[in-house]
């Protein structure tokens, strides 16, 4: 025969197993909450410290000298820029290197180097009107996208 006193043993255990994870759950969902509004936070202060940078991602005497001339052009043109961009050197076999201007990752600008500082200095004005049109288009885009449902890096 089956005793009263497990039946009752075996329903609460039931009903325990039944509800706790549903307690433990809510928990998680409002820590994962304030987890995600801390990490907001703290990524808004981090960008709103650290705006206009041009990182120096080159290696050789070629790249330093794009890299210098482009920079200037920034500054000069762009005197309050917000945004970071990344110049990026790939030295090649045959006496060169390949150039790429990266914002957020994304690559907009790429040419072959050759050596000569005036080529350098030629390249750095073509990279400074792309980097021109490619921030206006970006703004442009990011001003009148539509982010009712998702945030704008989720696209």
């Amino acid at each position: 025969m089956v005793d009263v006193n497990s039946v009752k043993i075996i329903v609460s255990l039931l009903l325990f197993f039944l509800i706790f994870p549903f307690f433990v759950l809510a928990e998680e969902l409002g820590s994962d909450n304030d987890e995600n509004n801390k990490l907001a936070v703290q990524e808004q202060q981090f960008t709103a410290e650290v705006q206009g940078l041009i990182v120096d991602r080159t290696m050789t005497r070629l790249g330093d000298d794009f890299y210098f001339f482009f920079s200037q052009y920034m500054n000069d043109r762009h005197g309050s820029l917000e945004e970071n961009l990344v110049v990026k050197e790939r030295p090649t076999a045959l006496s060169g290197s390949i150039i790429s201007v990266l914002h957020r990752d994304k690559v907009f600008y790429r040419t072959a180097l050759s050596p000569g500082r005036k080529s350098a200095q030629d390249k750095a004005k073509e990279a400074l009107s792309a980097a021109t049109n490619y921030l206006l288009r970006w703004k442009a885009q990011r001003e009148y996208q539509d982010t009712f449902d998702l945030d704008r890096d989720e696209f």
